[in-house]
């Protein structure tokens, strides 16, 4: 739009934090196949898989 600059638009409190999480290989290899019919890391599809919930959940 002309009011808003979208490819400048940003999420604030971006800041990054390192968290372990332990995952059962079950779910790991669901999550590899995922990522790879994707064609993006394990950690990509964890990240947008949570951020959707917390998103549907607030």
């Amino acid at each position: 739009t002309r009011y808003l600059d979208i490819p400048k638009a940003r999420r604030l409190e971006q800041e990054q934090k390192r968290v372990n999480v332990d995952f059962t290989l079950w779910m790991i290899h669901l999550l590899d196949k995922e990522a790879k019919r994707l064609g993006v890391p394990r950690q990509s599809i964890i990240k947008v898989w949570v951020a959707e919930r917390l998103e549907k959940a607030s």
